[in-house]
């Protein structure tokens, strides 16, 4: 009888404390999970992050942060584009696997896509970390590194990168890095043929109109084009 009052006694105790255990690993699992932001083809968001400051993502991208020890750690992981306005607090730095990016309270722009990676400074400082480099970037400047190559640019005017306005602006880029990016702003795919796709475009195309979206970046380069469902052909007129 002794033997089952006890028993009895302890069910109870070890349910609750199973409960307990459960409770606590699971708490332990969410504070420590990463949150995850991502966008699709002609998709963007805005984020908010634990310490107010504010995200712009751009159309396929992604980034992750954890909120346990934000305040202390303000670590982000970024796959392709967003527009940073950081809060003052402790250090903020951004990962990209192609450089990390670092700043205590700023406006800036990281763009890190294939065979790119480009750093815009808008407002305060930032440091920039790419392979044995560092930058000190100020309002104005910035850092552009095309198929592993640093190319040097003139200083930038505007207050802020055109795409938050739904317009994407190129200055001596690649003509494969726009249609890249018109690819992820309209969700289409193109087909170049013979077009040399390594030549350089200078102009903007805007992300509400299609054809006169079209027509902004062939018409600099004087090439035609055709339509199909989603599928878009290019060549010399």
């Amino acid at each position: 009888n002794r033997i089952k009052e006890q028993s009895n006694w302890l069910k109870p105790l070890m349910r609750a404390a199973a409960i307990l255990a459960i409770c606590f690993g699971s708490y332990y699992y969410t504070t420590t999970l990463d949150t995850n932001f991502t966008t699709e083809f002609a998709q963007k968001e805005n984020v908010l992050l634990p310490d107010n400051s504010k995200v712009k993502l751009n159309a396929k991208s992604s980034l992750s942060f954890n909120n346990k020890d934000w305040k202390n750690s303000r670590d982000i992981e970024l796959n392709g584009e967003a527009y940073f306005k950081v809060a003052k607090g402790s250090k903020f730095t951004v990962h990209t696997n192609a450089g990390d990016i670092s700043v205590l309270g700023t406006e800036f722009n990281v763009k890190n896509r294939t065979n790119l990676f480009e750093v815009i400074c808008y407002e305060g400082s930032v440091k920039v970390e790419y392979n044995t480099i560092t930058r000190i970037l100020k309002p104005g400047e910035s850092v552009l590194v095309l198929d592993k190559k640093l190319v040097k640019r003139p200083i930038i005017k505007n207050n802020n990168p055109f795409w938050i306005n739904n317009e994407s602006a190129f200055n001596s880029i690649p003509y494969t890095q726009v249609i890249a990016e018109f690819e992820r702003q309209y969700n289409v795919i193109f087909s170049v043929n013979t077009i040399n796709t390594n030549q350089l475009f200078t102009g903007s195309f805007a992300h509400n109109n299609l054809d006169i979206a079209l027509q902004a970046i062939t018409i600099p380069l004087n090439l035609a084009y055709t339509k199909n469902n989603n599928k878009i052909s290019l060549k010399r007129e």
